[in-house]
């Protein structure tokens, strides 16, 4: 019962926004940012360890292909909750997220609308399995 709460407050926090900057989301961006989550919330698998070490969030910056395959590896843009105590969990925490999105490529990601080049698209995907909504 434990892991299926700590699944759905995984499931409800792993967000993800096309841009650094979330007040210049578009709508569409925040629809496709939600659809990019969605899919790569699904492949999240939790690493073993101690409770303490769930406390830590991971925030990557992720780039796609047009066609939806990860370009290049996930980079770890920060961890938040690390502490002397969770530390030595922060190398799995991580670790699991990037094997998250790379189990999942490739995404569905539609065209943009009116935009005929093909372009990478960056993310920033935030993993969070133990904060409350």
């Amino acid at each position: 019962m434990k892991s299926v709460m700590t699944m759905l407050a995984l499931s409800a926090l792993l967000t993800a926004c096309a841009r650094s900057d979330v007040q210049a989301l578009s709508t569409i961006d925040r629809q496709l940012s939600a659809r990019v989550a969605e899919q790569v919330r699904r492949c999240y698998r939790y690493p073993r360890m101690p409770s303490a070490g769930r406390r830590i969030v991971t925030r990557l910056l992720v780039r796609y292909a047009p066609d939806g395959m990860v370009v290049g590896l996930p980079l770890l843009v920060w961890q938040q909750g690390v502490t002397p105590e969770t530390r030595p969990y922060a190398g799995r925490m991580a670790e699991a997220a990037k094997q998250a999105v790379v189990r999942c490529s490739p995404v569905s990601l539609p065209e943009e609308p009116g935009k005929a080049d093909a372009r990478t698209r960056e993310f920033y995907l935030t993993f969070s399995p133990q904060m409350k909504a």
